[in-house]
Formats: C-alpha cells, sequence, structure tokens
C-alpha cells in the first residue's frame, strides 16, 4: 500500500526547497530571483520568518538599516526561538556600533544555541570590547583561539579587541601574524594601515594601503583611506581619477558612494574648488541621511534632560575615591582632540591610556537587570554605587606608572556630571573651537557611527550643535572650579607652546620638553576656513547665530 504524504507535509516540503532556492539565489546575487522567490514563500504563508530574514539582509546590505531592523524583529517575533536570528539582529547593531543592543541579542543567540557558530563568539566578544569590557573579551578570545588555532578570523578579532583596548603594540603583532600567514589577506593590511595611522606613520600606512590596492584596485574604503592621507595638488593627480572613476561607476544610490564622495570632496578642495567640493560632500552626507536611523528629537531630548537633570543637588553625590589620574578629553569630533591627545600622550608623566566608551560601560553595569539605565535610577544612586562606578572604570584603565591617563571618548561631554560623582578629582578637558568652522570640520567628514548622523544635514547640525554649547555651558555653571578646563583650539593653533604650557599645568603636569615635537608640528594654516563656503553655510550661520 502506498503511502499518502499529508497535504501539510508538502507545504513544508515545498516551502523549505523555495526557502533553500531563494537563499541560494541571494547567496548568488541574483536579487530578481531571490526577491521573486520570498514574494511566492509570503503568498503561501504570510509572515514566514525566513522571507523577512532575507528581505532584512538585503536591506541592511543596501543601507536601509532601519527597514533591515524591522525586519528582523519581524522574523524573531515569527520565530523567537531560532539563534541565527537573534544573531542577524545583534550583527546589525553591531554594524551601527549599538552595542548594548548586540551584546543583549548576541546572548540570546548563544542562550538558545551554546554552541554557536564561531561567528557569533566573534561577534559576542566584539561587542564586550565596544562597551569598554576588554579584559572579558580579551579572555574569551584566548580561549577560543586555544579551540580554533589556525582560524585567522579569531586572530582579527583579537586585534580588533586589543586595539580598542588601546594596547597598540600586541594589536601590531596581531596583523603581523595574520599578514605572514596570509599575504593575501587584505582585511589585515587595510586594518595595518588604520594603525600605523593611529601610531602617526603616514608613510608607513600609505605603503601598506597601496600593497592593499595591488590585491584588490577596486577597493573603495582604501581609496577613501589614501585620499584622507595625501594632499592633493593636481586636477589629473593618479589617485584622485582613479577615485572618480570607481565614483563614476557606483550606481548613485548605492552605500559604496559614500566614502568616494567624501574623497572627491577633499580633493577637490585642497585643488580650491570649492563649489564643486562642497556639491560631492552634500551628496555624501545626503545619502548617509537617507540610510540612516539616526533619530533627531531623540537626541535633543536627550541632551535637554542632561542639562535638567544634572543640578548642584544631584552632583553634591559623590564616591569619595582620591584617584586622580583620569583625564577625560570631551567634546564633539574634529574639535581639535586629537592634537590635545598627543601634547598629553608624550609628557613622561601622562603615558597609558583610558578605556574607550570605558565609562559608559561601568554606568551600564549599575543599571537594573535586562532594563536601560534611566535619569531616575541615578537619581537615586548611593555614595557605594558611585564608587562601584568609580572602582570599575578605574580597573579598566591601561594606566602603567602614569600620573594621568587620557580618555578620548569625546562622547563623554555627555557623561561629566556621571563622571564627577564617581571619580570627584578628575579633570576634564573640553576641547572647543569656532562654531562655524567646527560644524564645517564635522560636516565634511564621514562620521559613520549612528550616534553621530546629526552631521548629515546642515540645519540638524546646527540644532544638535546649540544643545551641545548649551550642555557645555551648564556644566561651567554647575561644576566647581577647576574641575573642567576648557582649550580653545584657534589659540592652540596660534600660540603652540603658550596653550601647551596652560593645558599641562591644569592637568597638574609640570612642562616637559617631550611635547615641544608635537606643538612644532603644528600648522597654524591647517584649517580650510568656513569663510570659502559661506554661499553654502547661511543656513548653518543663522541657526549658529541665534544661539549667540
Amino acid at each position: 500500500m502506498a503511502v499518502v504524504t499529508p497535504i501539510a507535509d508538502k507545504k513544508e516540503q515545498k516551502l523549505h526547497e523555495m526557502v533553500e532556492q531563494a537563499t541560494r539565489a541571494f547567496a548568488e546575487g541574483q536579487f530578481d530571483v531571490c526577491e521573486q522567490l520570498c514574494v511566492d514563500i509570503e503568498a503561501l504563508q504570510p509572515g514566514h520568518p525566513d522571507v523577512a530574514n532575507i528581505l532584512a539582509i538585503v536591506s541592511a546590505q543596501s543601507g536601509q538599516l532601519v527597514y533591515a531592523e524591522q525586519l528582523f524583529v519581524k522574523a524573531i517575533n515569527a520565530a523567537p526561538q531560532r539563534a541565527d536570528l537573534h544573531a542577524n539582529l545583534a550583527r546589525l547593531y553591531l554594524r551601527q556600533r549599538l552595542y548594548s543592543d548586540a551584546l543583549e541579542r548576541f546572548n540570546s543567540a548563544l542562550a538558545l544555541n551554546p554552541q554557536a557558530v564561531l561567528d557569533v563568539q566573534l561577534g559576542y566578544c566584539a561587542a564586550l570590547s565596544g562597551l569598554g569590557d576588554h579584559d572579558r573579551a580579551l579572555s574569551l578570545l584566548q580561549e577560543l583561539q586555544a579551540q580554533y588555532a589556525d582560524d585567522l578570523n579569531v586572530v582579527m578579532a583579537r586585534y580588533s579587541a586589543l586595539h580598542q583596548a588601546q594596547r597598540l603594540d600586541e594589536a601590531k603583532s596581531c596583523l603581523e601574524h595574520v599578514i605572514a600567514a596570509a599575504p593575501g589577506y587584505f582585511e589585515a593590511r587595510i586594518q595595518m594601515a588604520q594603525l600605523l595611522l593611529q601610531q602617526g606613520a603616514g608613510s608607513s600606512a600609505e605603503s601598506v594601503l597601496r600593497e592593499a590596492l595591488s590585491l584588490n584596485p577596486g577597493d573603495i574604503r582604501a581609496w577613501a583611506m589614501l585620499a584622507g592621507l595625501k594632499t592633493f595638488t593636481c586636477d589629473d593627480d593618479a589617485d584622485k581619477l582613479a577615485i572618480e572613476a570607481l565614483y563614476n561607476q557606483c550606481p548613485e544610490d548605492a552605500p559604496e558612494r559614500i566614502p568616494l564622495c567624501f574623497a572627491l570632496g577633499k580633493a577637490n578642495e585642497e585643488l580650491q574648488q570649492f563649489e564643486k567640493a562642497f556639491a560631492f560632500t552634500r551628496e555624501g552626507n545626503a545619502l548617509r541621511q537617507r540610510m540612516s536611523g539616526y533619530h533627531a528629537d531623540a537626541e535633543i531630548a536627550h541632551l535637554q534632560a542632561v542639562t535638567a537633570f544634572y543640578t548642584p543637588e544631584v552632583l553634591g553625590g559623590s564616591s569619595g575615591l582620591e584617584d586622580q589620574r583620569p583625564l577625560f578629553i570631551v567634546g564633539l569630533p574634529h574639535c581639535g582632540s586629537t592634537l590635545v591627545e598627543q601634547i598629553l600622550a608624550v609628557h613622561p608623566d601622562a603615558g597609558g591610556s583610558g578605556a574607550a566608551n570605558g565609562f559608559e560601560q561601568s554606568m551600564f553595569e549599575q543599571r537594573p537587570p535586562n532594563q536601560r539605565l534611566t535619569f531616575e535610577d541615578i537619581a537615586t544612586f548611593s555614595s557605594q554605587q558611585w564608587q562601584e562606578v568609580g572602582h570599575s572604570y578605574l580597573a579598566k584603565l591601561d594606566a602603567g606608572d602614569a600620573v594621568r591617563v587620557v580618555d578620548n571618548t569625546l562622547a563623554n561631554f555627555r557623561l561629566v556630571g556621571a563622571i564627577h560623582c564617581a571619580l570627584p578629582h578628575a579633570r576634564m578637558i573640553h576641547v572647543c573651537r569656532q562654531p562655524l568652522d567646527h560644524c564645517l570640520s564635522i560636516y565634511k567628514h564621514n562620521l559613520e557611527a549612528g550616534q553621530l548622523d546629526f552631521a548629515c544635514d546642515l540645519e540638524q547640525l546646527g540644532h544638535y550643535y546649540r544643545h551641545y554649547q548649551q550642555v557645555m555651558q551648564h556644566w561651567r555653571e554647575v561644576l566647581p572650579a577647576g574641575v573642567m578646563y576648557e582649550v580653545d583650539y584657534e589659540k592652540l593653533l596660534a600660540a603652540p607652546e603658550d596653550e601647551a604650557r596652560k593645558l599641562l599645568a591644569a592637568c597638574g603636569l609640570e612642562w616637559s620638553d617631550a611635547v615641544l615635537p608635537v606643538i612644532r608640528a603644528i600648522r597654524a594654516d591647517a584649517v580650510v576656513s568656513a569663510a570659502q563656503y559661506a554661499t553654502q553655510l547661511q543656513p548653518l550661520a543663522a541657526i549658529l547665530a541665534a544661539a549667540a
């Protein structure tokens, strides 16, 4: 007697086959076929998790990050026990540097499947590193390296964790190992170039980038980095022509076009073709904004809440800790903080490095289980809780014998009040500059972190900048004298030695001739004035003037 397959089983088998076909079509780049199969699957079974998952991956690859998140959530809601769906959403959050959300989703994936694929475990470690928990991340990576001794992806993950922990020599050794083991490992060369740049070895970084481009001549990221390294002096520069060719090959709405726009904006500015330069910069920002999940109203509301919450009464709460080592540099990107950090870093008593995002992570550790930390929670912090925050941060420092330890996490400008409560003897170094020039510098650079997407639109940038100024004015009014020192970037460029002496004194450091090579390298003419873009910047200038 023949066995009759139930209709339900036949439907399930057909769905399974179609999902496999759609996945294969996507992997092979047959996106039209993939999309049609997704439509057919949805018709057979509305709300199918694999359809939402595949479409989410497609959306993420095309830069539609908000839509991708919605689709991943839809997929998870349809199949909450599937670890792979949680992991995919975690990777999306990791890409956006939403490390707390990423860690939560990676935790879900690992809870559902403790034997998860290596990629999930590496993602979990990356989220830990992003949150400043470097010791835990490196400990787990060491275990994974023992288990997967020949897997260079684990070595690269360890490089990333060491790099974020500012253990640069060890990080460099990881890259050297990968390049020696696999000379064609392109990503290792890109990361080596970035590391060399961070160490001030620009010429070596350029050499590494050209080696990388010999492996992959069409890599947009390498060309964008190279454009940032060199000065363009003629219109027919071979590198400029190569970047223009890639730009012309990119579809107008492709996310890959963004770094090329910013590279060409820089090149044309250096050739003093300012109208053309601004057009490229504006196009790059418009593409970024179209693909951004940034919520301007929510971010402005947060900044307003900071000034409302940190009253003198709240700031009266203190851990009582006596540690004077931390120096927190705060501000907005391109304020001149790197120069200030370089001056401090070469001082013999200011070695070591603070933990990137380390203070925010120490605050997160105080949040209620499975909840976000609110201002209401912080208002109830006892002296003991502030001590725990302070001790947690101090434990993250790679200080050695340093008298002062520099933390250049600029976003800490929002956390100055909390830092003062947890570490009352810490010093804040606020680096500020002329607002219109500062905003132009922010606008001209491809700031990829999602929380910096306020810079994509001139009017939005202007409003954000005004609220940033209000936050900093609030700290001036409520902090005790001497806690925050402000560096004027323009004055530092004009009179570097005088301003460096004042900076060191404010940090409790004696003058050292070790800083002279840094300040002698400063060029007062290195900044392009906003006056070159007076017409294009009129909307921004009007908003900033209204704040004066």
